[in-house]
C-alpha cells in the first residue's frame, strides 16, 4: 500500500514538472516575440583596402548599436554576433582625413539582426589614417659565426639567396630601413656542407611594413684543406730608367692553403708576385714582395720571404 502511494506521488510531481516547463516555455517565447529595445558592441570589418594604400591605425575598432527588434532575434544575434563591414574604397574625405559616417536609416546589422530598427551608432563616425604604399628594394646582412675543424674550410664562404628583398609599407616608414638581417646563426666545429633557409628580421617591430620574401636561403660548401706551395720568379716593376735592378732572392716561396679537389691543378705560373721599386726608402736596401694574382681556388697565402734585399746599377 506504501509503496502504491509513494509511486502515485512521483507521477503527480512528474506532470506538475512537466507542465510547469511547458507554461514557462509558452511564456518565454511570447516575450521573446515582441520587440523591445537593444544595445550591443559590433566589431568593424574593414574591407576592400586598395593595393597602394595601407591603414596605419582607425579611431575606433568598435560601434555600439542601439535599435529595437524581437527578443527572439536579439536572443539569437547574441550566440552569433557579426560583425559590420565598412568598405575602405567608398570613404569620406576632409582635408587630410578620411572617415566613415554611420547612417541610422541605410545602414543595417547582419544576422539575424538585420530586420532591426536602428536609432543610433555610438560613436556616430570613425576616422580612418591612411597611407600610401611604397616599394623598396634593400641588401639582406647575413649575420652569422663560423668556425672550422681542423684541415676544414670554405673557399665560397657563407652565401645567401636572394641577397636582396623588396619591403613595402608608408613612406614615413620605408624611407627609414636601408637593410635587414638574417637572424643569427652559429656553426662551430663545421666538417660538412650546411645548407637551410633562415627568418629575416629588422631588429625592432615594425607592424607596417610588410617583406617579400620573409625568409632567404643560405649555402656554405665547406672542403678539407691542405697546405701547398711552389717557387715564384719574382717580377721587377716600376724600375728607374736609367738604372738596372737586381734583387736578392729571385724567386720565393708561395705558401697557401687549398682544397684537395684542386690541389694538383695549382701550378707556379698562376702566381705573379712582384718588387715594386715605387715603394723605395733611401734608408732601407730592402723592399717587400706583394702578391698581385693567384688562383681563386687558394686561400691563406704567404711568402717564404717577408722582404728581399734589392741593387740598383747605373
Amino acid at each position: 500500500m506504501a509503496d502504491r502511494k509513494k509511486r502515485s506521488k512521483n507521477a503527480n510531481l512528474r506532470v506538475f514538472m512537466t507542465i510547469l516547463v511547458v507554461v514557462a516555455t509558452i511564456s518565454v517565447m511570447i516575450k521573446l516575440n515582441r520587440n523591445f529595445s537593444f544595445t550591443v558592441k559590433v566589431p568593424l570589418k574593414f574591407q576592400n583596402l586598395s593595393e597602394d594604400q595601407i591603414l596605419k591605425s582607425a579611431s575606433t575598432n568598435t560601434v555600439e548599436v542601439t535599435g529595437k527588434a524581437s527578443g527572439y532575434d536579439y536572443f539569437k544575434y547574441r550566440f552569433f554576433s557579426q560583425d559590420f563591414p565598412i568598405d575602405l574604397s567608398q570613404l569620406s574625405r576632409n582635408k587630410n582625413r578620411s572617415y566613415y559616417v554611420f547612417n541610422d536609416e541605410n545602414d543595417a546589422l547582419k544576422g539575424s539582426l538585420s530586420g532591426s530598427e536602428i536609432t543610433s551608432f555610438e560613436p556616430d563616425t570613425v576616422f580612418f589614417d591612411l597611407d600610401r604604399n611604397f616599394d623598396k628594394k634593400i641588401p639582406v646582412v647575413p649575420k652569422y659565426s663560423i668556425t672550422f675543424a681542423p684541415g676544414y674550410g670554405s673557399l665560397a664562404g657563407f652565401k645567401i639567396k636572394p641577397d636582396s628583398i623588396t619591403i613595402r609599407g608608408p613612406q614615413t616608414e620605408v624611407d627609414t630601413i636601408s637593410q635587414i638581417f638574417t637572424e643569427e646563426l652559429k656553426f662551430q666545429d663545421v666538417r660538412n656542407s650546411k645548407a637551410d633557409s633562415i627568418n629575416l628580421t629588422f631588429g625592432k617591430d615594425i607592424p607596417l611594413v610588410n617583406l617579400a620574401p620573409g625568409r632567404v636561403a643560405y649555402t656554405l660548401a665547406v672542403d678539407k684543406f691542405t697546405e701547398g706551395n711552389v717557387s715564384v720568379p719574382l717580377q721587377l716593376i716600376n724600375v728607374p730608367s736609367n738604372v738596372t735592378a737586381k734583387v736578392f732572392p729571385k724567386r720565393v716561396n708561395v705558401i697557401f692553403n687549398v682544397n684537395l679537389s684542386n690541389y694538383e691543378q695549382v701550378k707556379s705560373s698562376d702566381f705573379k708576385v712582384v718588387v715594386d721599386f715605387n715603394e723605395i726608402d733611401s734608408l732601407s736596401t730592402s723592399l717587400t714582395p706583394q702578391v698581385l694574382e693567384a688562383p681563386e681556388y687558394v686561400r691563406d697565402i704567404r711568402l717564404s720571404e717577408s722582404t728581399v734585399q734589392y741593387l740598383l746599377v747605373k
